[in-house]
């Protein structure tokens, strides 16, 4: 009879090929090691491992038995995983691919309105680049993706369900409502480095009217969001970031929004990357197209 953790030591000791290392990895003895190694070897009836002092090498036997185990292995830990999903409740699944100014914004409230009318659906959430979202949608691992850049292919489609205007902000200056003075782009340029390219669509076109209006300025390139608004609220820039990123801020008065003039800023957009969506990924689109 096939025992489990027969496999696991012998895929662990090929990866390591020595039987010590093997036995620490596992928190095992290295009597036990190689007792479940001679036992899967006798149950096969081929040596899978050769010893050269304390190193092992696969045989040929060996090599060729990997994939296999690594297959049995496998199936078994998707079956405790099953298993504990229909022990929860869960009898279906959403895998949702999210980039991460979405996922810390719009997707809670989403999901929050999703699982209340679809309990028996594991949500699954995989935070990407907008970049990548799409080819982790054409590749099946995710079902659907919330992007902030739009994707398509010949199986892959795009649609746009929302769209808001960008806010140019900057450390707030520690005023209230009556104390605090208004402040231009020009003159938050003047006092600050601008932090661009924390989102994938929008930099280019922000930067040239920007430069209609201030055409030298100080700039910094951070590549995350999140990073973006703690350099802000530490005084070490400004940016253009969507409201709904900042919301929070503006209203807590760790950020200050600028007076923008004749400055006219584009629209952020939320697009759906998907294929052919499955019976999850069409619920959860209805009720958020429902609740944009």
């Amino acid at each position: 009879m096939m025992n489990i953790q027969w496999i696991e030591t012998f895929l662990t000791a090929a990866h390591l090929q020595n039987f010590h290392q093997t036995a620490e990895r596992l928190y095992r003895s290295q009597p036990t090691v190689t007792v479940h190694i001679r036992q899967l070897e006798n149950l096969l009836g081929v040596p899978l491992f050769q010893k050269s002092g304390r190193a092992v090498t696969l045989t040929p036997y060996g090599r060729k038995y990997v994939k296999h185990a690594e297959q049995i292995l496998a199936s078994f830990e998707e079956g405790l995983v099953d298993m504990e999903r229909e022990r929860q409740g869960y009898y279906r699944q959403l895998r949702i691919a999210v980039s991460p100014q979405i996922a810390s914004s719009y997707l809670p409230y989403w999901v929050k309105m999703y699982t209340r009318a679809y309990p028996d659906t594991e949500v699954i959430v995989s935070v990407y680049e907008s970049v990548n979202i799409g080819e982790a949608v054409e590749s099946g691992k995710v079902d659907l993706g919330l992007s902030r850049q739009a994707y398509s292919s010949l199986h892959i489609t795009s649609e746009s369900v929302q769209k808001e205007r960008l806010r140019f902000v900057l450390p707030h200056d520690g005023g209230d409502e009556e104390t605090s003075l208004p402040v231009t782009v020009e003159e938050a340029l003047e006092r600050h480095v601008l932090i661009t390219d924390n989102h994938p669509g929008y930099w280019d076109t922000v930067i040239w009217a920007i430069k209609q209006r201030v055409p030298a300025f100080r700039q910094m390139r951070v590549s995350q969001v999140h990073v973006t608004k703690r350099f802000i609220e530490e005084g070490l820039g400004c940016s253009v970031l969507p409201l709904s990123s900042v919301r929070r801020e503006l209203a807590e008065g760790r950020m200050m929004e600028a007076e923008l003039g004749e400055l006219e800023l584009p629209f952020v957009c939320t697009y759906i990357v998907h294929g052919q969506k499955t019976e999850e990924a069409t619920e959860f689109l209805t009720i958020m197209k429902e609740r944009t």
